[in-house]
């Protein structure tokens, strides 16, 4: 779909600590040296911070970068990947109180690792019948360290070269419909729903497990699922298929775009701390992996929701990227939800 009228007023992220993964190897913990093996190097730590608080820091950063005021603010999406507080209680709510502090509609996402761009797909659709100089806040934030979580291992038992760890942070975006230093000349979703058994595994739905209860074993879900499918023949057509799904995608908005993959200066994608993963996603594309954002992904961890937009500020902020630029955002999660999207840079924003 392109999208000429939409806009990105003001972006921010919020990273708290990081812990080397060498410390966290000198400190014994479970999984840092397979961390270590995998590419990663650092991994973002908020400690006690809930993770609401994480996307209402970065939220206030890009309300002040966007120059628009509280009240010009129709509607507040939220999402995270992980539980943001306590049962029967809803984050969207919660930031938009202690950032703008106004009756807007505010709303919760559940959908994983693309739900800031499904976000933003969202928003759009709002802002076209808002009322002129609207604006949509989006934000993102995930708290891993809880019992229920092990950031380093949780994926462990998801085949070779599975390795991915946790790590916390907060993003938030303000749309909008009449101007922004960045326009997002085009936005794609799509999903791959047979695939929601992977992550599901053979765990009951219900009761459902929560925050408090046992550990989240993601990577054995996985696991036990592919142990299930023994049709070699079979496994090879579902990798294919989300390799083809995930670049069909990419290539849809780059065409809608107007532009080709040799104009596209930078992707932002799910953080790895491996090269295969880029070369996997950027090579049927003719993008060089080194487009990609490798290194700062293998400094902080997977981010959850927040990868997409977080690179996206530090290209910005670092001046990797400037007027001209175009930016391909890709993003992947459970269920298997797939979103993509192209951004233009059209000035360099406000710090």
């Amino acid at each position: 779909m392109r999208t000429d009228d939409l806009y990105i007023a003001g972006l921010a992220a919020h990273v708290p600590r990081v812990l080397p993964v060498a410390d966290a190897i000198a400190a014994g913990r479970p999984g840092a040296e397979q961390a270590r093996a995998d590419g990663w190097t650092g991994v973002s730590v908020a400690d006690g911070t809930p993770a609401p608080d994480l996307a209402a820091e970065a939220a206030r950063l890009a309300l002040k970068r966007s120059g628009l005021a509280a009240e010009d603010v129709c509607l507040v999406l939220h999402a995270g990947t992980y539980h943001q507080g306590p049962d029967g209680w809803y984050a969207a709510n919660y930031v938009q109180d202690r950032v703008l502090g106004t009756t807007a509609p505010a709303i919760g996402l559940d959908q994983g690792c693309t739900a800031m761009l499904d976000a933003t797909r969202l928003a759009h659709g709002h802002l076209v019948h808002a009322p002129e100089n609207s604006a949509v806040l989006v934000s993102a934030a995930d708290n891993f360290g809880t019992p229920a979580v092990d950031r380093f291992t949780y994926a462990h038992g998801w085949g070779a070269g599975r390795g991915s760890i946790l790590g916390d942070a907060g993003c938030a975006v303000l749309l909008s419909a009449t101007g922004g230093p960045l326009r997002i000349r085009s936005l794609a979703q799509s999903s791959l729903s047979s695939w929601e058994r992977v992550y599901r595994g053979t765990e009951e739905m219900f009761p459902p497990s929560g925050a408090g209860g046992t550990a989240v074993p993601l990577g054995v879900r996985m696991g036990t699922y592919a142990d299930s499918v023994t049709d070699q023949d079979l496994r090879r057509a579902m990798a294919r298929e989300l390799v083809e799904a995930r670049t069909r995608l990419a290539r849809q908005v780059i065409e809608e775009a107007g532009i080709t993959a040799a104009d596209v200066t930078r992707v932002t994608h799910v953080f790895s701390g491996h090269p295969r993963y880029l070369e996997g996603l950027l090579g049927p594309l003719g993008i060089d992996p080194g487009r990609g954002m490798l290194e700062l992904g293998r400094s902080l961890g997977h981010l959850g929701a927040c990868d997409q937009y977080l690179s996206l500020a530090h290209l910005v902020d670092t001046g990797a990227v400037g007027p001209g630029d175009h930016v391909l955002l890709t993003a992947n999660g459970a269920g298997i939800s797939l979103a993509a999207a192209v951004v233009e840079v059209l000035e360099h924003p406000a710090r």
